[in-house]
């Protein structure tokens, strides 16, 4: 099953500690994942590179109506 935007692993963290990555932050001295780019969390509270990039993206540019309200600032930008 493809998950969603290409990342392979949705359900863990990068680098973390506890269950699936995801209990704790990542904390000093450990070692974070080699495939970052696969992953969509890097700890229990914030969200990879390529996620954070995802919701850049459609912050400035809005697919749906609920990814930036009222206006992305794509449109604010040209207000």
């Amino acid at each position: 099953m493809n998950q969603p935007s290409g990342f392979s692993v949705i359900n863990a963290g990068c680098c973390g500690v506890g269950r699936n990555n995801g209990q704790i932050t990542c904390l000093p001295m450990q070692t974070p994942c080699e495939n970052r780019r696969e992953y969509l969390f890097w700890d229990a509270f914030h969200p990879t590179e390529a996620g954070n990039l995802i919701v850049a993206e459609r912050a400035y540019s809005a697919q749906n109506p609920s990814d930036a309200y009222p206006f992305d600032i794509r449109k604010l930008a040209q207000i």
